[in-house]
């Protein structure tokens, strides 16, 4: 699980690597090397840009027109089963006080097994002139794993080195958009979190294209629902999945019978069926009793926005329609009115208003709350503590009640992604492009699933864990992931601080839930000019 907060840079911009004349040998040492085994070249497909500069790093030895066919054998390269990647090689992983080391993980079995290996004929393209490309992660690697295992994969089977630029998420932003507005050539690669700075990104001309990665529609077809729609914009790739994070609704089975929630209602929110009216009735069952069915965070930023998307997902709504941003629809008045009304009864704590990242999860261990909506790494903690089935399990989200124009059961997904630096050479596009090719593999997200505890945006993850019992609750996890919402639209990260100022004054008391809407939207006709 990402745990960005923890770590703390600079920038360091790379140099750019000489061009030493080597190039063609480099190339034939490459194609006989023990970890160029796809063999030879298979397409000439051009390696796409936007048509930004070239950038002052890489070699200089190739323009970029020989190119890789990502293509070729995509199937074979980035699915695979339990018949073919064993679970024993699968869980063969380094110690877990040694997997944030490349090296520790390139000598074990789950990577030297794994079955990704780079497209057929690369080592005849312009990512063979390339040593090293540096990449920036948000946060310490020491809290990923799975990151760090596919960083291994990666240089285990092109030779290339992944350079790692680590800084806390806050931070990573502003200074992405510094470097690139400034047009350095590094880091050639940067995570991105799509449904946030994206769409910004790929407006201003600072992502390189990715279309060359997903040629052929069918290739979407393996990945989660959220996955191509959070890694195109204007009908373009420019970002490939990186890691997945969303929600789930984890419940104390054990106190919603103590407290009397009525039985169908219970068996309703345990096997995954209930609505906000379910939900109501769990709430009021508990009042007076110092603890709570249900809270939310009414004091973030960030974490104010995401239990608002989720309310209004479930009512029926949707930000960005025939192009155009709205939020003051009927399925936004629901939601906001929903969590003032929960709030004003003492459904919820008056406290709420305060409440930010960690304090659901805080309250579900303590035993304050019988149910939270919070993301699915809650999970392991929860089973360190309560039994599992009677006192601990997830649940899917809940649909809009009765009352909501279009209610659905969705959840919020938060996929974050590995753009290309449109200023990096050609030649350190295309070694980032064999790296998000190695991202896009099965073996990639089964660690990030069964090793790191994220989402996976590989469907067939969460069947293999399930058959092979080596993740818990695989399965409503994966139907829940299913169902997850995210969306990518115009100035989305001012667009969604401005929501979340207004919600949160809404549940405060200090605005109207409507008026409330009714300013956000007034910003955003402004800012986007509809």
């Amino acid at each position: 699980m990402k745990n960005p907060g923890r770590y703390k840079c600079g920038i360091c911009e790379q140099g750019s690597m000489p061009d030493n004349g080597n190039n063609l040998n480099r190339r034939q040492l490459l194609k006989y090397s023990a970890f160029a085994s796809a063999g030879g070249l298979s397409a000439f497909a051009g390696c796409s840009n936007n048509g930004g500069s070239s950038g002052s790093g890489g070699s200089g030895g190739s323009n970029g027109s020989v190119s890789i066919d990502f293509a070729s054998n995509w199937k074979q390269r980035r699915t695979t089963s339990l018949d073919e990647w064993k679970l024993s090689d699968r869980q063969a992983v380094p110690d877990a006080n040694k997997q944030g080391s490349t090296d520790a993980w390139k000598q074990s079995k789950s990577v030297k097994s794994a079955p990704w290996q780079p497209p057929k004929g690369w080592e005849d393209s312009a990512a063979a002139d390339v040593d090293s490309i540096q990449v920036l992660n948000f946060g310490s690697l020491d809290y990923d794993p799975a990151t760090v295992a596919t960083y291994a994969m990666f240089e285990d089977r092109t030779g290339i080195k992944i350079d790692p630029l680590e800084l806390v998420v806050d931070q990573a932003i502003p200074k992405e958009t510094a470097f690139l507005k400034a047009e350095r050539s590094s880091p050639q690669a940067f995570e991105v979190v799509t449904t946030s700075s994206f769409s910004s990104f790929a407006d201003a001309g600072y992502l390189a294209n990715l279309d060359a990665l997903m040629p052929k529609d069918e290739m979407w077809d393996t990945y989660q629902p959220v996955t191509k729609p959070t890694s195109t914009w204007n009908n373009h790739v420019y970002t490939c999945p990186a890691y997945l994070e969303a929600s789930l609704v984890h419940v104390r089975p054990d106190l919603l019978k103590e407290q009397g929630v009525p039985e169908n209602s219970r068996k309703a929110i345990l096997d995954g069926s209930w609505t906000w009216d379910d939900l109501e009735a769990a709430m009021k069952a508990f009042e007076g009793t110092g603890t709570y069915a249900w809270a939310y965070r009414g004091g973030s930023r960030t974490y104010t926005l995401r239990d608002f998307e989720k309310m209004f997902y479930q009512a029926g709504g949707t930000f960005y329609e025939n192009g155009k941003v709205k939020v003051n629809t009927d399925a936004g008045y629901a939601a906001v009115e929903k969590m003032v009304e929960w709030r004003n009864k003492g459904w919820v704590p008056n406290e709420v208003v305060s409440y930010g990242q960690g304090d659901l999860a805080d309250g579900f261990l303590s035993g304050q709350f019988a149910m939270v909506p919070v993301y699915g790494d809650l999970v392991s903690k929860a089973l360190a503590k309560y039994e599992k089935g009677t006192e601990y399990q997830p649940t899917l989200s809940p649909k809009g009640g009765s009352s909501t124009p279009n209610p659905t059961r969705a959840g919020i997904a938060s996929p974050t992604g590995i753009s290309i630096n449109v200023n990096a050479s050609e030649s350190q596009k295309a070694a980032a492009m064999l790296f998000g090719d190695a991202l896009l593999s099965e073996s990639s997200q089964w660690w990030e699933f069964v090793v790191e505890g994220n989402q996976s945006f590989s469907k067939s993850v969460y069947d293999e864990a399930s058959q092979a019992g080596v993740a818990e609750f695989a399965d409503i996890r994966g139907k829940q992931m299913t169902l997850n919402q995210a969306e990518v639209f115009p100035q989305e990260r001012p667009i969604k601080q401005h929501v979340s100022q207004q919600v949160q004054k809404a549940i405060a008391g200090d605005l109207d839930p409507k008026k409330a809407l009714d300013q956000a939207q007034s910003f955003i006709n402004t800012i986007l000019g509809q």
